[in-house]
């Protein structure tokens, strides 16, 4: 996720939040050193989410792009009421390992885009503020809730989930895709070590020093979007993608890049709807999530790298994510070229 410029659009309410942070330390859930595992994609960099500059509050509001649905997949039943727990562990396939031969049907016809609807997550969190130790604790109930429901997704899947590691820091420090903070990234991704990286304080700073209390959902959104990498990983999506574009142009490599980043816009939409009613993602609140995604867009200033997405399919995939709450409708690489600008 990133963003970028002052934005001429809005989402919705006015909304100032933008995110931020980078790297070491609060290790929950997940004990180990940062740099021990094995690279789970063949990109060794991170995923990153960039600092926001904030957009100027607008009354207009602006409708997300619409995204046709691609068509689910008909997956045959395990038949899990006749097979032990045990035994099924054992059938559970690691979709991360693939043939070359394999990288396209693992993007286009995942097993997980045949599971349906994710269900309502019963969470509870903690209010966030700009306390560090407030932060922790929302960052850390929030992460429970998103293993267990992608965990969920992985298990109709019949496919092998492994939880992300989490770096939840408030001092610099290093790991295996770079040293943190980093003053071109929000938050990020490491797939060699499955970590999300995320800053305690950096992440209030980076918004504009706005109270989280105030609204914690842009903050929820990043976080989900961070772990919808992880998701990626977990899936052969993230090493899928790469291996298809590692040896062509930086612009075809760009092109998958924000179907990549889209996706786990989407993803994080899917999840922010089941915790909808637990958490309290009000219309209001959910529109200043969507304007401050818009100004994430690669078209919102700045001048960089074309590797995100517009602002309007930055929030618009959020959005339709939200809107269907599976995963089959966060397919974006089925679908057309000129609805991952």
């Amino acid at each position: 996720m990133r963003p970028r410029g002052s934005s001429p659009l809005a989402f919705g309410v006015f909304g100032v939040l933008a995110m931020t942070f980078a790297a070491v330390v609060v290790i929950a859930g997940l004990a180990g050193d940062d740099g021990v595992e094995v690279p789970a994609t063949p990109g060794a960099g991170p995923v990153a989410t960039r600092n926001t500059e904030l957009p100027p509050a607008e009354d207009a509001e602006v409708t997300p792009p619409r995204f046709g649905p691609p068509p689910t997949l008909k997956l045959d039943s395990m038949g899990e009421t006749e097979i032990t727990p045990a035994a099924r562990q054992k059938m559970l396939v690691d979709l991360r390992a693939m043939r070359r031969s394999d990288t396209a049907a693992r993007l286009k016809r995942n097993p997980l885009y045949g599971t349906g609807t994710m269900r309502p997550t019963a969470c509870r969190a903690p209010r966030p503020s700009t306390r560090p130790a407030a932060m922790l604790a929302y960052l850390t109930a929030v992460t429970d809730c998103l293993d267990r429901a992608w965990s969920g997704k992985f298990s109709q899947a019949g496919a092998v989930f492994l939880q992300p590691r989490r770096v939840y820091w408030s001092r610099p420090g290093r790991g295996p895709c770079g040293t943190y903070p980093n003053p071109r990234f929000a938050a990020y991704y490491c797939p060699s070590n499955r970590g999300m990286y995320i800053g305690l304080t950096h992440l209030v700073e980076q918004t504009g020093r706005t109270d989280p209390a105030a609204n914690h959902v842009p903050y929820l959104t990043v976080l989900a979007h961070e772990y919808g990498h992880h998701v990626q990983t977990m899936a052969g999506i993230g090493g899928a993608w790469w291996w298809e574009v590692a040896d062509r142009s930086k612009t075809a490599q760009n092109a998958y890049s924000r179907r990549n980043e889209l996706q786990a816009q989407c993803m994080a939409g899917v999840f922010a709807r089941t915790v909808q009613t637990s958490l309290g993602v009000t219309g209001a609140r959910w529109n200043q999530a969507l304007q401050m995604e818009y100004s994430r867009g690669d078209d919102q200033g700045g001048g960089g790298a074309r590797d995100h997405g517009t602002g309007d399919h930055y929030a618009g995939w959020l959005q339709q994510g939200w809107k269907y709450a599976k995963v089959g409708y966060c397919n974006t690489w089925a679908v057309s070229a000129s609805q991952v600008s």
